[in-house]
């Protein structure tokens, strides 16, 4: 049995195996909305809102047993005087004085200053809060878009101990999996910059999320984009934002995939 007070937590929730539902050929519709995904016949329970639900279910807890809980704004923030804590209630609209036996603060997490500069420089993003977005919060929670750099722990978003450990192992495997190899192999499907038409207009690096194409001076005033291999992901967004053709994926010219067109239509 779990430990009367003992945090639930993501990790708890998937060793309790509490993330497997009904197999699929009996199940209730209404239960759509909190299914994730179905694996070997079974239905796998969207653990994010269960989690979401739990917590939920503790703040009701709380207010049943008399902890009131008071949204305000920063443009009315919470006074302290001697015998209470006056607070403008949003939702009433008026003024509360709440008499206390002991006042506490809490200290928010925020974001690093220089996280949005660190991004820039690897080429990853950052939400409207300065945090650092994964490439898929189910799906890839550690990992970002570009290949070879992992985020864990607050770096991602505000975390407990515990949560922070979790990810940094986490991620500390991910990182294992290409160190402990000689040598990476990328796939085929790159871009392809034809220098003699390409004017460096830098579109096709300004595009790129993953930070492939850059330009490199092959002359005196004269600049040219090239692509690293290894970064590209071959997702075309350059070629298609290049004014002049000179940028194409390689496999998918426009003569290969009007090809296959043809072939698709009986042409």
């Amino acid at each position: 049995p779990r430990e009367p007070n003992a945090p639930i937590t993501m990790k708890s929730l998937l060793e309790a195996g509490v993330h497997f539902g009904h197999q699929t050929r009996r199940w209730n519709p209404q239960m759509k909305r909190y299914i994730f995904t179905q694996r070997n016949g079974i239905h796998i329970i969207d653990l994010q809102q269960t989690l979401g639900l739990i917590n939920e279910a503790y703040y009701t807890r709380a207010r049943e047993a008399g902890i009131q809980f008071i949204r305000y704004s920063l443009r009315h923030p919470p006074e302290v005087t001697d015998e209470r804590v006056v607070v403008y209630d949003e939702l009433l609209g008026a003024r509360l004085g709440i008499p206390y036996d002991l006042v506490v603060l809490s200290t928010p997490l925020v974001a690093c200053e220089d996280a949005r500069e660190l991004a820039q420089m690897l080429k990853v993003p950052v939400d409207e809060h300065g945090f650092f977005l994964e490439a898929h919060v189910k799906l890839r929670p550690l990992d970002f878009a570009t290949d070879g750099i992992y985020v864990a722990g607050t770096a991602r978003w505000p975390a407990h101990l515990e949560e922070t450990i979790t990810q940094a192992y986490g991620a500390a495997a991910r990182a294992a999996t290409i160190l402990s190899k000689d040598r990476i192999t990328s796939s085929g499907v790159v871009a392809r910059v034809d220098e003699a038409l390409c004017r460096g207009c830098s579109r096709c690096v300004e595009v790129c999320e993953f930070g492939a194409p850059s330009l490199i001076e092959t002359a005196p005033g004269m600049k040219v984009a090239r692509v690293n291999p290894v970064m590209c992901k071959g997702c075309g967004a350059c070629a298609a934002a290049c004014p002049t053709g000179a940028m194409t994926a390689m496999h998918f010219t426009d003569e290969q995939v009007t090809a296959m067109v043809r072939a698709a239509l009986g042409h």
